[in-house]
């Protein structure tokens, strides 16, 4: 007896089987191929997000950071204005006899504390203070370098009522040997980066 047309036509069974498992590898690999494009496209959505987050963040910082120039500005205006009268107003009368002021006020600490130095102490602790930040690198010295000017003139001036505070802060020979050091790593902060003005603005190495 012949076969029938349709079972003549029919593919072996071994064939059906390699073209099922051809279309199952098929498909497996166009998955596999969209899992990855997915994948990537969720890396590519993150990392933008991520840049724009850190856009912002980096925006909202340096308004931040803007907003605490324009404070310092002020304050060093205000504080340049004391320095000047300071040199005026006291430190003609002062400095011929800090000692005797020292020992009348009993402590180097008394008479910095002293209402006739007031613009003296003002000043000293903003620079002090200013030289502190610089050197714990709580804001950058190329900043400072460029928006604040050092008073040179002044600190050459009150340097030898600075000297007998220190040595007597304590009291007659008992000194306080680094007041005023934030302020000394300022000026050669200061005295660096005018020295190589091409040069980014720079401190000495701690």
């Amino acid at each position: 007896m012949s076969a029938s047309a349709d079972e003549t036509q029919a593919p072996p069974p071994r064939d059906r089987r390699a073209a099922v498992l051809g279309f199952w590898q098929a498909a497996v690999g166009l998955a596999t191929g969209l899992s990855v494009i997915v994948g990537v496209l969720i890396s590519v959505t993150q990392l933008v997000e991520w840049v724009d987050d850190s856009k912002r963040a980096n925006l909202t910082e340096r308004l931040q950071s803007l907003q605490h120039v324009a404070h310092l500005l002020e304050r060093d205006e205000r504080i340049r204005l004391r320095a000047r009268a300071f040199l005026r107003e006291r430190l003609p009368e002062i400095a011929p006899q800090v000692d005797e002021l020292i020992r009348r006020a009993g402590t180097g600490e008394d008479l910095y504390l002293s209402q006739d130095m007031e613009d003296y102490a003002a000043v000293h602790f903003h620079y002090e203070q200013l030289g502190a930040l610089v050197k714990l690198e709580y804001i950058e010295f190329p900043l400072v370098f460029e928006i604040i000017p050092f008073p040179d003139e002044y600190m050459t001036a009150i340097e030898p009522v600075r000297r007998a505070l220190s040595a007597n802060w304590k009291g007659p020979g008992k000194p306080l040997p680094d007041l005023g050091a934030n302020i000394d790593f300022l000026k050669r902060c200061y005295e660096l980066s005018r020295a190589a003005p091409l040069e980014r603005p720079h401190c000495p190495r701690a």
